[in-house]
């Protein structure tokens, strides 16, 4: 009797458990380990692993699809990696058994920010090519490792999508309207990058100068989850500490602001992408998809070093 009351216990805590997500709404950004693991299997939901094929092969949530890409591409300047064709993109996306109608959850490895971005950059290039019934798995891989759901090394073969693009040209920006902007003044810029490449004291060895661009605001992307914290996977801070970063790097609380975010190669621009539009409301940012690859070799755009870009502007 003993045994079947505990039986009975743990099983109505297990549905309280699955439950508390609840169902996600089309336009929910970020979805739970708990949501997906009730939701997975619901017609028009479609999962999709971003992490390397070798990771995949070694465990995956059931019913993912192996989605590595390539998501980026090195432009035929060599100045920039950039999103791919939009057909070549398209194409790929129907391969994964993306439908115009599908719900898209997106996942990575999960352990640092630099993994959410990855997702964070896929989540982007759906909304860019008009898909906007996409989500991220809040934590990624290591968020449903750690509590316990079930694992497969079953490749998933799924059916072709239908999905044909209806590309949103708000969602990037090119090299030109850059310039435009840093000379009207009419944009804010955000740098994604670690805080000693923005003051110019580091840089990636193929980036040809040091510093960031006169005038952005730094918010770098690491501290915009919980990765790593006291063995935390990458979960988002809560929308509030998120919304108390904006205000205190000094973003404007007007959500029709356009608001253009960069990286180095436009990877941890995609996080920033994600937190300001999808989860905090921001209306108009947009993603340099060159970043600081592509305009650290024009010399006609300034960088400012040692500085910040409360004081530039």
């Amino acid at each position: 009797m003993k045994t079947t009351i505990h039986a009975l216990i743990a099983a109505a805590c297990a549905a309280v458990f699955l439950s508390c997500a609840g169902p996600a709404p089309a336009h929910d950004p970020l979805v739970t380990a708990q949501w997906l693991a009730k939701h997975r299997e619901d017609r028009g939901v479609v999962v999709l692993d971003v992490r390397t094929f070798s990771r995949y092969g070694q465990g995956h949530i059931p019913g993912a699809v192996q989605a590595f890409g390539p998501w980026q591409t090195m432009d035929e300047r060599f100045r920039g990696f950039m999103m791919p064709p939009v057909g070549e993109l398209a194409a790929r996306l129907r391969s994964y058994g993306v439908r115009n109608d599908a719900f898209v959850v997106i996942y990575d490895q999960g352990v640092t920010a630099e993994d959410t971005a990855r997702s964070a950059r896929v989540l982007w290039t759906l909304e860019t090519l008009g898909h906007g019934k996409a989500a991220l798995l809040d934590g990624g891989f290591e968020a449903w490792r750690q509590a316990g759901l079930p694992v497969t090394k079953r490749p998933a073969v799924p059916e072709p999508g239908d999905f044909v693009p209806a590309v949103a040209a708000d969602r990037r920006i090119g090299l030109d309207e850059v310039k435009a902007r840093l000379r009207s003044g009419t944009a804010v810029f955000v740098d994604l990058r670690d805080m000693d490449a923005y003051i110019g004291h580091e840089k990636k060895a193929h980036v040809a100068r040091y510093g960031h661009l006169r005038g952005a605001i730094p918010m770098p992307a690491a501290y915009l989850t919980l990765g790593g914290q006291a063995f935390s996977p990458s979960v988002f801070r809560p929308r509030e500490e998120l919304q108390a970063i904006a205000r205190g790097i000094g973003l404007p609380e007007d959500r029709s602001a356009e608001i253009v975010v960069y990286s180095d190669h436009g990877l941890r621009a995609a996080l920033g992408y994600f937190v300001l539009r999808d989860l905090l409301g921001y209306r108009r940012v947009r993603l340099y998809d060159g970043s600081v690859l592509e305009v650290a070799s024009d010399t006609a755009v300034p960088m400012a070093v040692n500085g910040f870009g409360f004081y530039e502007r």
